[in-house]
């Protein structure tokens, strides 16, 4: 099982730049969360989920903003600012709860794979069981 992840900080040499030119949304851009590992695609997937879906947000959420690149959660459509003042929280929830449900996950197939091999060896022990107490003389 893979480490859990953890927000290492903001990539600061890869924040975008706003463009500034006057049209709705172009004082913002990307704002890369850098993470301790880049996520599986699974975990990438649920990152995106949990920013979009949070357990609590405030009106200044912006869904759909969320991407994984690399190690990077990266929030496109933002400031650093409004990353500091309003989404920090956000990021933190959605980066635990990607951490709970993949494991819970993980958890999940490791038990169905455990039962799927004793199924098998339980049956591979009554074939041979039966195979050894048959005679065909």
């Amino acid at each position: 099982m893979p480490e859990p992840l953890s927000i290492i900080g903001i990539d600061t040499e890869n924040v975008g730049h706003p463009r500034n030119d006057g049209t709705p949304g172009s004082g913002l851009y990307a704002v890369p969360v850098k993470l301790s590992r880049a996520p599986s695609g699974r975990e990438a997937r649920l990152l995106v989920h949990f920013w979009d879906n949070p357990n609590t947000w405030t009106t200044m959420h912006r869904q759909g903003i969320a991407r994984v690149s690399g190690s990077s959660l990266i929030l496109d459509g933002t400031t650093i600012e409004e990353v500091r003042d309003t989404h920090v929280a956000t990021v933190r929830q959605t980066v635990a709860a990607t951490n709970a449900e993949y494991a819970s996950e993980l958890a999940t197939a490791e038990r169905e794979r455990e039962s799927d091999e004793a199924r098998k060896t339980a049956h591979e022990a009554v074939v041979r069981k039966v195979a050894n107490d048959m005679r065909f003389e």
